[in-house]
């Protein structure tokens, strides 16, 4: 019988059921890492064996891993388990108390039933073989409730006023505001300072808050000599003819845009031309300006450009910086 006992051990290692034709089948129940807090000790997961006295079925497995392992046919284990399964019966009948290896014991109880009592040291988990429950040096200590103290009277709380504490400044810190004050003063001056020569590449330019003087007076129109049509004389008055620039008049560009390359320069005139500026023109950067510009138009004088500069913000919602040729 030992080696009965020792051959279904192992089989129990490998395998979560192992029936014994007509007695009942052993079963392994997976258990995890578990915490006793009285011993302070965690111990490591494991399989328990549970018998179950309803499995009788026969299903082969039992008698062919018999046979296997004593080179026997499979009539010979199956009449060697049968017997084995009687005498188990009738050693438990006649002792009441049967030890099954190291997988625990059986015992009759009142209903003259079997019960089956698992050795608590064997784990069938080979994984945790050699594994010891691992103890935390000490038991956690329990759990105290707190006590409640009743609240001081007003009465008895002691007065208390805080002197207020003078703050020091050293002479360091007024050389360090001043020099600050300096610094932000002459940032200030040359960020917003107009530039003549250089531009922002951005669709939205400096902002205009120039006041504009009244724009120059256009000479009166001149009167033709009168024609004769249709024997009746008629005085025919000319349209005013535009005075041309000189040549050696300013050429004021009313730029919109500046970028650092054509490429980009030709995407932001497309998309003016699209808003309706069918006079947008790119300017082509120079070694004096280094940026390609779009305008929106020109004028003659720096008044008329700031002029139509304004316009166009309030018409077109178009910022427009006013940039005079090199």
């Amino acid at each position: 019988m030992t080696e009965f006992y020792t051959f279904l051990e192992h089989l129990l290692y490998e395998h979560e059921c192992v029936i014994i034709p007509q007695f009942g089948g052993f079963v392994v129940n997976a258990q995890d890492f578990q915490f006793n807090a009285k011993e302070g000790k965690i111990y490591p997961k494991r399989k328990c064996v549970a018998f179950n006295e309803k499995l009788k079925t026969d299903d082969r497995f039992l008698t062919t891993e018999w046979a296997k392992k004593q080179s026997i046919s499979q009539k010979e284990a199956s009449l060697e388990i049968a017997t084995i399964a009687t005498e188990l019966k009738s050693k438990i009948s006649s002792e009441g108390y049967v030890t099954v290896g190291e997988l625990g014991a059986f015992t009759l109880n009142s209903e003259n039933r079997l019960s089956f009592s698992p050795n608590p040291d064997f784990n069938a988990d080979l994984s945790v073989f050699g594994l010891f429950p691992v103890g935390l040096g000490h038991a956690l200590p329990k759990e105290k409730k707190p006590v409640l103290e009743e609240a001081p009277v007003a009465e008895d709380l002691p007065s208390y006023t805080p002197e207020p504490t003078p703050i020091k400044l050293s002479k360091s810190s007024y050389v360090y505001a001043l020099i600050a004050f300096i610094i932000g003063g002459l940032g200030a001056f040359f960020l917003t300072e107009p530039s003549s020569q250089q531009s922002q590449s951005s669709l939205n330019p400096i902002k205009i808050e120039k006041k504009v003087s009244a724009p120059v007076a256009v000479a009166a129109p001149a009167v033709l000599a009168p024609v004769q049509i249709d024997t009746v004389q008629k005085k025919v008055i000319a349209e005013p003819v535009l005075e041309e620039a000189p040549a050696d008049q300013d050429v004021i560009y009313l730029v919109a845009a500046s970028f650092q390359s054509l490429t980009q320069a030709e995407k932001g005139l497309k998309e003016f031309k699209s808003r309706g500026f069918d006079q947008a023109e790119i300017i082509l950067k120079n070694e004096q300006t280094k940026f390609y510009r779009i305008s929106l138009g020109t004028e003659h004088s720096m008044d008329a450009g700031y002029a139509k500069a304004i316009e166009l913000k309030a018409s077109k919602k178009v910022d427009i910086w006013v940039y005079k040729a090199l």
